[in-house]
């Protein structure tokens, strides 16, 4: 039978055996592009004679239509068209609307530059509307329709990819030819104002969505979806997100790409349990598969209950860290300013506004915090859902136990067919063949197979390694030097993962001990820089880490920054247990520390020369080994290292560190005071400095008096005055402020920052002149110092033309937050939003500070940065007043008067509030006023934001 291939994506064409061969126009086409429309289904007789003739019909329709048939068969060889019962049909034929489905599928799982170039072939198949002349035909219009919409959809997944790969501008000109067809696409607008605003086009998104209010209005009489509402807060504030690799609200966790055998029916289970339940707990012994379990179910839990999905990792989590690294999960950022709030509260104030999925993986060693927080979350957040992974259950009378049991294993008085059957076999089978894809199951070695499985009690984790070890020994080879029932009756699964380690080579056990040091996954570049500091160590770690790659005790995975590595838990305890029994466990951790030191010694050093992105990504990225090491420097009294690490990530200006980090920091210059000398000035400099934009200004200027006394370098000294004029600052003191930040001037180093910082001083302080002349020195500086620096000189500069320039002040302001979020110095792109806002309300540009103030309100619960909530309230009341929504504005300001963590006014702030409050008193009353002002002030803080969102809703809504 010759090859058949077909194209349908256009005018109709048809290749045989490579040849073109030309279907006249007429009812053999329209019979061949029926059969073609059903792709392979059988197509009946009368449908047939309905497509080519319609209400034409000959005198006999079904030798008519074998007539033209024949004549199909002599231009497509004998065979093409096979007849049955049920009707006639196309056979051995490929068509290309089936080859482009299967590149749009292939695209979904690919990663995004590799999807953008799938759908690029994709999409280059369709040479016009699908099948042709016959689109509009009865029998091809729902397929035509279909496959239209198909291609409709692989445009805006190409942009999208194009977009996260790095391309906004290939993505605009993709977008702007299909908005051109279709101009009320939202989905494919909103792409377009994304890829403007990445491709650096701010005022042409703006522009795009104004354009595309009006014409929505004056074509159908509507207003844009909230979504591009909400869009275009984002542009005006510069709110935007960064482009990630992750957009889905599902975040990468465990690596799901390989085959997930036998577990169909506790994956359904699963996913309707969360659905029901506010707190679902899935409890196994280690090494059953419970992590992969919820990890497989999180996109379906996610489209299913449309909440954003956040994964916390317990396995490292220390004691006593339970609650802040959910809240670092979860981006909340909440510091002193929160009153008598703590974290806790902070993180159920948020849940309640913003539901989660929290997923809480490996507990069993924090199970005494776990479970009273989960017990707070699920009594006071009703829509969030919790799902744990445990050894054990919590114990609430409010969560559902799913108990994870092994896999199925083969019973051997079955057939050798069922035994191939079991889960724990098809498991088995599926990773060997990874390894050695030449590897089956067959009636030569299942009855071996079957006794391994049997031996590994069908724990995954021991079928993985048990496969590894089968890839190059042979099932034979294991059995042999695997023991008989080896989880039952040798301590479980932690036997089997000793069986396996005493199968690697001296140099491969010592390299796999050493990486149980490392908290998180880590690069193959971390593992030599690692093993650079162990004494004794001369081996190339390349071929070793493969060998352990090779035998599943090391998981390796690819991200968007390259490979990346990790032990999984049980493998990680075991590891560390030799290490400790070794002797050898101090040893590894001053190898961690000392690594860690240089790292973040190579990012301080490239701070201010590398790409702000890049190396803001790199001390993002190496956090949690940061964490680490200081806590094992803490608790090994290994001051001096601990303070040489703090002090090099407290010199990464603008950078938020986690809040584990930041306490961490703070405690090595706690500990350093109790005995100030010269060695650990640097920690009592950061830790005066971490404390100063906590906001406790008595401690931090303790601390940075005692840090400048001792300190004998000009790195520490340095730090000790930046945090007194950070303190001094916080403190109201803006003379003392001012005269810190004059002698930091003097650094060449910090000669931009410290201008930044007076200009602000000065502006404040109404000295216009002044202000003036440091915010140019910082901009002239910023070239020399970082990309975050930068940020926040334009951030002052911004401040200091609003005065005199709104038009200026808005344009460095939006400059300020775009680069702020580029390198991500989130406090810079905070204060630069909420100076843009007051702009906008005091410059009358009602409308943009309406969207603006939608998303910095939603931006700021999420930080728990209540005391910019407390100025933007302040700010809200005016355009409030404006707006002569006068109870509101009352409210609202007479909650930021009362709040004991509010900013005092400053500058000209004095006298505009005095005159707020005067003209509301003017239009409710003085007593109304008053009243209004008690009742703001008692109204919990989470309420009082949401009803500060409610009505700049109902503003927007107008």
């Amino acid at each position: 039978m010759p090859e058949l291939l077909f194209g349908v994506l256009g005018a109709l064409e048809v290749l045989v055996d490579g040849q073109p061969r030309n279907i006249p126009p007429g009812r053999r086409r329209a019979a061949l592009t029926c059969l073609l429309v059903h792709a392979g289904q059988p197509v009946s007789a009368d449908a047939l004679i309905e497509a080519v003739w319609r209400d034409d019909l000959p005198q006999v329709p079904p030798k008519a239509l074998r007539t033209i048939l024949s004549r199909l068969r002599t231009v497509l060889g004998r065979d093409a068209i096979g007849w049955g019962p049920a009707g006639y049909r196309l056979t051995g034929a490929a068509v290309d609307a089936a080859e482009f489905e299967e590149l749009v599928e292939r695209a979904k799982t690919a990663e995004p530059q590799l999807a953008g170039e799938v759908l690029g072939r994709a999409l280059a198949l369709w040479r016009g509307p699908a099948y042709g002349e016959y689109a509009d035909a009865p029998f091809a219009t729902a397929a035509a329709h279909r496959l239209e919409q198909m291609r409709r959809d692989a445009v805006e997944a190409r942009a999208a990819a194009l977009i996260r790969a790095g391309e906004p501008g290939a993505a605009a000109v993709v977008l702007e030819e299909m908005l051109a067809e279709q101009p009320f696409r939202e989905h494919a607008l909103e792409l377009l104002v994304t890829a403007l605003y990445h491709g650096g086009r701010q005022a042409a998104a703006l522009e795009r969505l104004r354009s595309y209010r009006a014409l929505l209005s004056a074509e159908l009489g509507l207003d844009p979806s909230p979504d591009l509402v909400a869009l275009e807060g984002r542009i005006l504030g510069h709110a935007l997100e960064p482009v990630r690799w992750d957009t889905s609200g599902v975040p990468a966790w465990l690596d799901i790409s390989t085959a997930f055998v036998g577990r169909e029916d506790e994956l359904a289970d699963l996913v309707t349990a969360v659905a029901g339940n506010r707190v679902t707990v899935v409890t196994g012994p280690g090494g059953v598969g419970k992590s992969r379990l919820a990890a497989e179910a999180i996109a379906g839990l996610h489209d299913r209950l449309g909440l954003t999905v956040a994964v916390i990792e317990l396995a490292p989590v220390v004691p006593g860290r339970v609650t802040t690294t959910v809240a670092d999960v979860l981006g909340l950022r909440p510091g002193t300013d929160s009153g008598t709030h703590s974290v806790l509260d902070d993180l159920v104030e948020y849940l309640s506004a913003v539901p989660h999925l929290l997923v809480l993986d490996n507990c069993e060693h924090v199970n005494g915090e776990v479970v009273p927080l989960v017990s707070v979350i699920a009594q006071r957040c009703r829509d969030v859902r919790v799902l744990v992974t445990s050894r054990r259950r919590l114990g609430l009378a409010s969560e559902l136990v799913l108990p994870l049991g092994p896999l199925r294993v083969p019973d051997p008085d079955t057939t050798v067919g069922s035994q191939g059957a079991a889960a724990s076999v098809r498991l088995f089978g599926d990773r060997v063949r990874r390894l050695r894809p030449t590897f089956a199951v067959t009636a030569d070695n299942i009855v071996e197979v079957a006794e391994l499985c049997r031996r590994c009690d069908g724990l995954p984790l021991a079928l993985e390694l048990a496969a590894s070890r089968t890839a190059t020994s042979g099932v034979s080879g294991v059995l042999a030097r695997l023991p008989t029932d080896v989880v039952k009756k040798s301590g479980g699964l932690s036997a089997v993962v000793a069986w396996s380690y005493q199968l690697l080579q001296p140099g491969q056990q010592a390299l796999l001990d050493h990486l149980s040091v490392f908290a998180g996954d880590f690069s193959a570049d971390a593992v030599v820089g690692l093993m650079a500091h162990v004494p004794g160590w001369s081996g190339d770690v390349d071929p070793v880490l493969a060998e352990l790659i090779e035998s599943s005790l090391v998981i390796h995975h690819e991200t968007s920054s390259g490979s990346r590595y990790r032990l999984l838990e049980m493998v990680r305890a075991f590891a560390a247990r030799r290490l400790e029994e070794s002797g050898r466990r101090s040893e590894a951790g001053s190898a961690h520390g000392a690594w860690v030191r240089d790292v973040v010694a190579q990012i301080r050093h490239d701070w201010s020369r590398v790409d702000g992105a890049v190396v803001a990504a790199r001390l993002t990225a190496c956090s949690t080994e940061v964490e680490s090491a200081l806590r094992r420097a803490l608790d090994a009294g290994e001051l001096v290292l601990a303070s040489e690490i703090a002090h090099a990530v407290a010199r990464c200006l603008h950078w938020t560190p986690s809040l584990e980090l930041r306490d961490l920091m703070i405690e090595v210059g706690e500990r350093g005071a109790a005995d100030p000398t010269p060695d650990v000035a640097a920690g009592l400099a950061t830790a005066a400095f971490s404390i100063g934009e906590r906001g406790d200004p008595a401690r931090a200027r303790a601390l940075g008096t005692t840090a400048l006394a001792v300190s004998q370098d000009a790195n520490s000294a340095a730090t000790a005055q930046l945090a007194l004029a950070v303190a001094a600052m916080y403190a109201g003191d803006l003379a003392d402020s001012g005269r810190w930040f004059r002698s930091l001037a003097a650094i060449p180093a910090l000669t931009g920052e410290a201008n930044a910082s007076l200009a602000l001083i000065a502006c404040y302080s109404d000295e216009l002149v002044a202000a003036r002349e440091h915010a140019e020195i910082a901009l002239a500086a910023s070239p020399s110092g970082s990309d975050a620096s930068c940020a926040f000189a334009r951030y002052a500069a911004g401040e200091v033309e609003a005065r005199t320039d709104p038009s200026r002040g808005a344009a460095l302001l939006g400059e300020a937050s775009a680069e702020a979020d580029r390198v991500d110095a989130e406090q810079v792109g905070r204060v630069s939003r909420i100076a843009l806002f007051a702009l906008l309300v005091r410059g009358g540009r009602h409308d943009d500070a309406i969207v603006l103030g939608v998303a910095l309100f939603a931006h700021l619960r999420r930080l728990g940065a209540w005391t910019q909530v407390w100025t933007l309230l302040r700010i809200l009341a005016e355009l409030l007043t404006e707006k002569g929504r006068w109870a509101d504005a009352a409210f609202c300001l007479g909650a930021a008067q009362g709040a004991a963590a509010a900013p005092s006014p400053i500058g000209q702030d004095v006298e505009r509030y005095l005159v707020l409050e005067a003209t509301l008193s003017e239009h409710l009353g003085a007593h109304v006023l008053e009243q209004t002002r008690m009742v703001a002030t008692a109204t919990p803080r989470a309420r009082v934001l949401t009803r500060a969102e409610r009505a700049l809703s109902e503003l927007q809504g107008r």
